[in-house]
């Protein structure tokens, strides 16, 4: 097998990835609530879980989206009363985010959720060398450069 055989296998894999993603952010998942919760409402809740405080800017950047689009998202997830807003007490025009004690029980089932379901690939990476994790790391970073390109060409 080439190399060029072996970069293909292996965009290919990743293809099969991404599908694969893409279909698990179709199921709604109830994470002990009652409430069912696709991918991104859990994935939201999740940042807001682990970055208490946040506000909509800084959340639509770590989910590299933009505001209006998580805004969107936290309005589901304060309608289901598991994201409270808050005011800022220092400033009028900014709202921070926090879980309610619903949404507390979904951020933990779901940090359950993914220590049941992560465990071998975390397994597997904890057992690298740190030059190993290095390549892994620096070749998804390239993975997603080139994603980036082929997407700004299309624009």
């Amino acid at each position: 097998m080439t190399q060029v055989d072996k970069i293909h296998n292996f965009k290919e894999t990743f293809l099969r990835i991404i599908h694969k993603f893409k279909e698990l952010e179709k199921v709604p998942v109830d994470h002990g609530t009652g409430d069912l919760l696709y991918a991104s409402e859990i994935n939201t809740l999740e940042l807001i879980g682990k970055f208490s405080g946040i506000n909509l800017t800084q959340l639509a950047q770590k989910k590299a989206v933009t505001k209006g689009a998580v805004s969107q998202t936290v309005a589901k997830l304060v309608k289901k009363q598991l994201v409270s807003r808050n005011q800022a007490p220092d400033n009028d025009k900014e709202i921070f985010l926090e879980l309610t004690s619903l949404g507390e029980i979904a951020f933990e089932n779901h940090e359950k959720f993914h220590a049941k379901y992560d465990s071998a690939m975390v397994n597997k990476l904890s057992g690298m060398s740190n030059e190993q994790f290095k390549l892994v790391s620096d070749t998804f970073e390239l993975l997603e450069t080139t994603i980036d390109s082929y997407l700004e060409d299309l624009k």
